[in-house]
């Protein structure tokens, strides 16, 4: 045995994976990956591009990007042709035959806790929750009462069961659900720990999904760190955001990641803010997370691509305004284009 090998050997426990983060044993340890993206409109002109071009068209370049054992993303829109307009800025409804277009992406799994998906009241909202059975969709954040909403669903791959609960802190509180009322599950900071603990007992994995924040704010809200940090105290694993339609920071939190906000995934927003999107891809084992890799993409007015090394430079920026990639580079991996780090003119034309 030479002399490095008897050092190594002798200081091998030194090299303990951080908290919050499994090491990698050997072949046999369990690894499953999970794609998460932003908010999807499913009308408007997401929905006119797949008129025009297939389903497939909206995400048809980056489909491989967003490949994973789970796919997840965020449904910002009800699935309905009924109900009574609610009183607002800005109403979103598509048809259940629109529920191709995530579909074709690849998602399997949606959040419907939020702020649209009672933009045309409980009828609205019941219409939504049937289409989705109908279409053998996995959703969470909803249901006919508040046990429903605030329910785990658990995927069980490779023996590693992940689960996955979602809450809102988003109004109307005509759509939050009750004890026997449907609606969506309202991040009250009471029932926070005990919706937690309950879902961990049933999955060795638990990522929270959350709709809240400030819309177009660079930074988190105090609503939004609160929530995170209520979530993982009581034994999430991963907390991952969306509501504010862009990027914002990744926060280390005992040891545990929260994104804050994914932006936009296949959704067109008038602010040019918006541009800037990514996919986390996660991978999971028995011990938490084990690495989650940022992939940037360009909004490109509703056909998502890989972003230039303009735009990446931008998601990257937006993503780190806390320093997380350096103080976690063990965790964090931002998969960025050449050059994404000299930010040159971009000259993408505008328009779908």
């Amino acid at each position: 045995m030479d002399s490095l090998t008897l050092l190594l050997l002798l200081t091998g426990s030194a090299f303990a994976a951080p908290a919050g983060v499994s090491s990698t044993t050997g072949p046999d340890e369990t690894t499953v990956t999970l794609s998460a993206a932003g908010d999807i409109r499913l009308d408007g002109p997401i929905a006119a591009i797949a008129r025009r071009g297939g389903p497939g068209a909206p995400s048809r370049a980056i489909k491989g990007e967003l490949a994973a054992d789970i796919v997840f993303a965020n449904l910002e829109t009800p699935v309905t042709t009924r109900g009574d307009k609610t009183p607002k800025t800005w109403n979103f409804r598509a048809r259940p035959a629109d529920l191709k277009i995530p579909r074709a992406a690849g998602v399997r799994v949606l959040n419907i806790a939020n702020n649209h998906v009672w933009d045309y009241g409980e009828r609205g909202f019941l219409d939504t929750l049937s289409a989705l059975k109908r279409g053998h969709w996995t959703f969470v954040g909803g249901g006919m009462n508040r046990r429903e909403a605030e329910a785990v669903r658990v995927f069980k791959v490779r023996g590693l069961a992940v689960g996955i609960v979602g809450l809102t802190s988003t109004h109307p509180e005509a759509a939050w659900a009750g004890p026997r009322k449907p609606g969506v599950a309202y991040s009250d900071f009471d029932r926070i720990p005990g919706i937690v603990r309950r879902a961990k007992k049933k999955c060795d994995v638990l990522i929270v999904s959350f709709h809240g924040g400030t819309e177009l704010a660079e930074y988190p809200n105090d609503i939004q760190k609160a929530v995170a940090h209520a979530a993982l105290r009581s034994g999430a694993d991963l907390f991952l955001g969306h509501h504010p339609h862009v990027l914002q920071p990744i926060e280390i939190y005992q040891g545990k990641p929260i994104v804050y906000s994914l932006g936009n995934f296949l959704f067109v927003s008038p602010s040019t803010a918006t541009r800037s999107e990514a996919i986390v891809r996660v991978e999971l084992g028995r011990g938490g997370v084990k690495r989650l890799t940022f992939v940037p993409l360009d909004g490109n007015w509703g056909r998502p691509k890989p972003a230039s090394a303009a735009v990446a430079a931008q998601a990257r920026a937006a993503l780190d305004r806390l320093g997380a990639f350096e103080q976690r580079p063990d965790l964090l991996v931002f998969d960025a284009p050449q050059s994404a780090g000299k930010p040159s003119p971009d000259k993408t034309p505008r328009g779908p």
